[in-house]
């Protein structure tokens, strides 16, 4: 997934809030902000499924974020946040399954974000 990639810092509960905008900040100055934010999520639920599935319900009630999120993703409002609902959906179910891998969800997780055609081929 290229140039995106960086050094990411685990994120320990208490410091959550602070250390996720500190991500997301770094993958917003990236050439491809929306795909640097995405793997940054992915790094940082890896080693901590249920962590991660903690923050996704978290972020479905931070109505701020999600707004700052639909609007990072450019376009009609409506559509963003289908996109980040729908992905959303994506990430908590793998995260769900016996032993979850979001990296190898990436392409899918970008189609509904809007990043690639949706292509029934793959």
């Amino acid at each position: 997934m290229g140039k995106s990639r960086g050094t990411l810092r685990i994120v320990p509960e208490p410091d959550y809030p602070e250390a996720l905008f500190e991500q997301l900040v770094a993958a917003a100055r990236s050439e491809e902000p929306v795909q640097a934010c995405v793997e940054a999520m992915v790094a940082i639920a890896e080693p901590d499924p249920q962590g991660a599935r903690t923050a996704l319900w978290r972020l479905q009630a931070d109505w701020k974020t999600l707004k700052r999120l639909e609007r990072g993703l450019g376009g009609d409002p409506t559509q963003a946040a289908l996109r980040i609902g729908a992905t959303i959906q994506l990430a908590r179910a793998e995260l769900n399954s016996p032993t979850p891998q979001l990296r190898r969800r990436l392409p899918e997780i970008m189609e509904w974000l809007g990043r690639r055609q949706l292509s029934a081929a793959e």
